[in-house]
């Protein structure tokens, strides 16, 4: 074989490897791509050009320190507003009626602020609660303008973006009637057939998310308010915990146990003290397990779950319907079991083998926890849902009903043996504002306004 053949022969073979290497990474590229696209999509592929960025911007968990959720001032109230949607008049009306007092209150929301009441009325309602920083959880309302928001500044960030959504604003101005049924649109199809039939907005149909749909209350909300009020959204947290209060705040729901598990399997954070050395165990297992909840209940690390929640049917699974048992009574159920300790200078080793051997001073049948406070809104189906463990909020203020609050101060937050007497702004005179149990031993009032 002559020199020059075999040359040949090793450029073919050096030019074959080369050739197969480049075309295992074109492959393999355009797979992890599609990859990537088709987990967003559902499987349906998609131009290059349309990678969403988040849209979320979720903050999971906010932890309120003892200043931020003040329970010993002898003149500090904590004050938790029930679904606003918008009402801000109502809100107003309600605060007047609390005398509500910035320097010493602190006002909690529950979420969804915003939308069904009216866009001037939800950027009023952004306007007052960034302003003054106020606290507050996501609702799922609140999460959609969000994600809008948040969608109107990445296309402006394309070439022709800004330009394109000055044209198609301009052609659709707000309507801010707070009545419409935007559900119940039967023309709503044939519509959005016609906009996307134009030219001039064809090329910018694939950089809408399959099933948003543009110019509804969401969209109207997140083109009409500020930057400002776009960050204090961003800023919100989906689940707050108060430990101090022993109360976590949230949208929707949470749950108080797995329900796809046996309440005492080992993975449930209630089943058992958690391991700790502390010189005051009591509180030290309480706040562990009040943590746990959040991290080992795989249902409360789902945002989802957390914002659009109202009850669990038989298999376990997580509805935002009706049908099933609603959240609120499994809560309530596992809290009252919890058994807590009789002698607080219990090892957590000693407890362990007290549970375990039914020896002790742990109570029998119960469940090795302490019981916590959830404080919600969402389900204005059930309206006021005052329970010994769970206070729902929302009272219909949207459906022209009532708009209310929880009303925390020192006496809400007493425990067995404290003598505190409750103050005159306790009493349940008004027929609205009815005293109820809170937490260990403490008391708690709603009032409410008209909508």
């Amino acid at each position: 074989m002559t020199t020059s053949t075999q040359d040949m022969q090793r450029s073919l073979v050096a030019g074959s490897v080369i050739t197969f290497f480049l075309l295992f990474v074109f492959i393999t590229g355009v797979s992890d791509e599609l990859k990537r696209r088709t987990t967003f999509f559902g499987g349906k592929q998609t131009d290059l050009d349309t990678s969403f960025p988040d849209f979320s911007q979720y903050n999971f968990l906010r932890t309120l320190s003892t200043e931020e959720f003040p329970i010993r001032g002898k003149h500090d109230r904590i004050i938790t507003v029930g679904d606003i949607h918008g009402r801000n008049d109502t809100l107003s009306a309600l605060l007047d009626k609390l005398s509500y007092e910035p320097r010493s209150d602190t006002l909690i929301h529950v979420g969804d602020i915003v939308t069904k009441g009216g866009v001037g009325g939800s950027v009023a309602v952004l306007s007052f609660m960034s302003s003054n920083n106020i606290t507050g959880v996501r609702g799922n309302n609140d999460q959609e303008v969000i994600e809008w928001k948040a969608w109107r500044n990445w296309i402006q960030s394309l070439p022709g973006g800004r330009e394109w959504l000055d044209k198609i604003d301009r052609e659709h101005p707000v309507d801010d009637d707070e009545d419409e049924d935007e559900d119940d649109d039967d023309d709503d199809d044939e519509l959005r057939v016609a906009f996307w039939s134009e030219l001039s907005n064809k090329d910018w149909e694939d950089k809408v998310p399959k099933g948003w749909k543009l110019f509804r209350r969401h969209y109207n909300v997140a083109r009409a308010m500020s930057q400002e009020h776009y960050d204090y959204l961003r800023s919100l947290p989906i689940v707050i915990h108060a430990p101090a209060g022993h109360t976590y705040f949230v949208h929707a729901g949470m749950l108080a146990a797995d329900p796809k598990r046996e309440l005492k399997h080992p993975k449930q954070p209630l089943s058992h003290w958690p391991a700790t050395r502390t010189s005051k165990p009591k509180e030290a297992l309480r706040n562990l397990q009040e943590a746990a909840l959040l991290q080992d209940v795989p249902q409360n690390k789902d945002p989802w779950v957390l914002m659009n929640m109202r009850s669990v049917a038989d298999d376990g699974s997580v509805s935002k319907g009706k049908k099933g048992i609603p959240w609120p009574e499994l809560w309530n159920d596992v809290m009252d079991r919890c058994g807590g300790i009789a002698d607080d200078k219990l090892s957590s080793t000693r407890l362990q083998f007290a549970m375990s051997t039914g020896e002790g001073d742990v109570k029998q049948s119960r469940l090795p926890c302490f019981p916590s406070m959830i404080v919600y809104g969402h389900i204005a189906a059930r309206g006021l849902d005052v329970k010994r463990w769970s206070v729902g909020l929302d009272s219909g203020c949207v459906y022209h009903r009532r708009l209310s609050a929880l009303v925390l101060d020192k006496a809400s937050f007493l425990v067995p043996h404290e003598g505190v007497q409750l103050e005159e702004a306790m009493s349940a005179n008004d027929e609205h504002s009815p005293s109820l149990q809170y937490g260990d031993d403490g008391r708690a009032r709603i009032v409410s306004v008209e909508c």
